[in-house]
C-alpha cells in the first residue's frame, strides 16, 4: 500500500487547498497520471501519481485545506501496507500521532491542523464543539453540526447575520477566490495604504506604439508602464521593496521583477516579468501576452507567480477612469493604470489623456516620495523615448 502525502512544493509553501480530485476511490491509475489539483498561495499545480495501482482511500474532500506532509490518499500498489498508515490522518489516542500533523489541543478540544484552520475561517470556537472522533477528537462533521446550530447574539452586542432567502446564492471562499480574500485582507489590515494620482498625456505613447506597428512590431500599452516604472524605481529604491512580517523590517530588492495583474475567469492573478530592466519593450510585451494567456488557462508555473517586487494593474481596457488599488502584499507599492480618454489641450488641440494612481505602504513610503515617483513615471510616459533608450 502506497501512502501519498502532500509534497513540499517549495518557496515556503506550508499548505494547499484541494481544488479538484482527478481520481476517485476504486480507480486504477498509472504512474505520472494526474491525481489531484492543489492550490497554494503561489500557484495551482496538478500532482501526478508516483506509482501504478488502485486508489483505495481518499482522505479529504475538495475544498479542504491540508498541510504539507498530510496523507491525501492511499494507493494499493501491491506493496506491503505501511506501518500505522492511519497515524497520518488522526491516530487513536493510545497511539503516537505523526509529527508532521501533530494534533493540537485548545483546553479540552482536540483537532487536526486542517480542522482548526477551517474552524477559524468559519468563526467557530473549538471550545464550544463536542468532538465525536476517537478520544473526543473534533471532526469536520462536528464543525458542520456546530455551524448549523442557531447562535444567540451576545448580550452586550448583537451582530447582524445575513440570512439567505430562496433564490439567493451563497458564495464560499474557495480556490483562487479564497487566496484573493486572504491576501487582500492581510494587505489592508497590515499596511496603512495611501494613494497619489496623476493625469498624463498619453498621445506620445500612442504615437510611439503606432510607429512600432508600422514597422511590424506589435506591443500593448502595459509594457510602456512597466518600463517607465522600472526606470523610476531605480531612482526611488524604497518603492522596490518587500515587507518581512516576522522581523518587522523591509528588504529593498535589487532585482526588478514586475507583477502584472491579470483578469482570469477564476479571479485576479499576478504573474511576474522577472528582470524587467534587462528586457526590451518588445520582449516585455511578448512575455506579458504569454503569461496572460496561460494564466487564463490555469497553466502558470510556480516560478512565474513568485518573487515580484512591484506590481502594475491595468484596468483601462475594461473601464474606469480612476481606482485606488490594493498593494500586492508583501510588496510596498502598486501602480494603477486606467482608461484613455479623449481631451483637448490649452490650445484646443485634440489629445489623449489618462489617470494613473500609486498606492503605497505609508510606514515606509512618505507622501513626498510617492509624489516624486509618480511624477517621474508621468514624465517618462509623456516622453517615452527617454526610457526606451535606457
Amino acid at each position: 500500500m502506497y501512502v501519498f502525502k502532500l509534497p513540499d512544493i517549495g518557496e515556503g509553501v506550508t499548505e494547499g487547498e484541494i481544488v479538484k480530485w482527478h481520481v476517485k476511490e476504486g480507480d486504477t491509475i498509472s504512474k505520472d497520471q494526474d491525481m489531484v489539483e492543489i492550490m497554494t498561495d503561489k500557484v495551482t499545480v496538478r500532482i501526478p501519481s508516483p506509482v501504478n495501482g488502485k486508489v483505495s482511500k481518499i482522505m479529504f474532500p475538495e475544498g479542504q485545506v491540508v498541510q504539507v506532509g498530510t496523507v491525501l490518499l492511499q494507493v494499493d500498489d501491491g506493496s506491503a501496507a505501511p506501518a500505522a498508515p492511519e497515524e497520518a490522518v488522526g491516530a487513536p489516542a493510545a497511539q503516537k500521532p505523526s509529527p508532521q500533523i501533530q494534533e493540537a489541543k485548545s483546553g479540552t478540544a482536540t483537532a487536526s491542523p486542517a480542522v482548526r484552520r477551517i474552524a477559524r475561517d468559519r468563526g467557530i470556537s473549538l471550545a464550544e464543539v463536542t468532538g465525536t472522533g476517537d478520544g473526543g477528537r473534533i471532526t469536520l462533521e462536528d464543525l458542520d453540526r456546530a455551524a448549523s446550530k442557531p447562535k444567540a447574539p451576545a448580550p452586550a452586542e448583537a451582530k447582524h447575520v445575513e440570512t439567505a432567502t430562496p433564490g439567493d446564492e451563497v458564495l464560499e471562499m474557495r480556490g483562487l477566490r479564497r487566496l484573493i480574500y486572504d491576501k487582500m485582507t492581510k494587505s489592508k489590515q497590515t499596511m496603512p495604504h495611501f494613494t497619489v494620482m496623476e493625469e498624463i498625456d498619453v498621445s506620445p505613447m500612442i504615437e510611439a506604439r503606432d510607429r512600432l506597428k508600422e514597422k511590424g512590431i506589435s506591443v500593448s500599452f502595459t509594457p510602456f508602464f512597466v518600463k517607465a516604472a522600472v526606470v523610476a524605481l531605480k531612482k526611488h529604491p524604497y518603492l522596490n521593496a518587500v515587507y518581512n512580517e516576522e522581523k518587522k523590517n523591509y528588504t529593498i530588492r535589487k532585482q526588478y521583477n514586475i507583477g502584472i495583474a491579470i483578469d482570469t475567469p477564476d479571479g485576479l492573478t499576478v504573474a511576474v516579468v522577472s528582470d524587467a530592466d534587462r528586457k526590451s519593450l518588445v520582449e516585455v510585451s511578448s512575455e506579458i501576452s504569454d503569461l496572460a494567456d496561460r494564466a487564463r488557462k490555469g497553466q502558470l508555473k510556480l516560478k512565474e507567480v513568485q518573487g515580484s517586487t512591484f506590481t502594475v494593474t491595468n484596468v483601462g481596457t475594461i473601464g474606469g477612469i480612476m481606482s485606488t488599488p490594493i498593494i500586492n502584499y508583501p510588496e510596498v507599492a502598486i501602480l494603477g493604470v486606467h482608461r484613455i480618454m479623449s481631451s483637448v489641450d490649452s490650445g484646443g488641440k485634440p489629445t489623449r489623456k489618462m489617470f494613473i494612481s500609486l498606492s503605497c505602504d505609508h510606514r515606509l513610503i512618505d507622501g513626498a516620495e510617492a509624489a516624486r515617483f509618480i511624477t517621474e513615471v508621468k514624465g517618462y510616459l509623456e516622453n517615452p523615448i527617454v526610457f526606451l533608450a535606457q
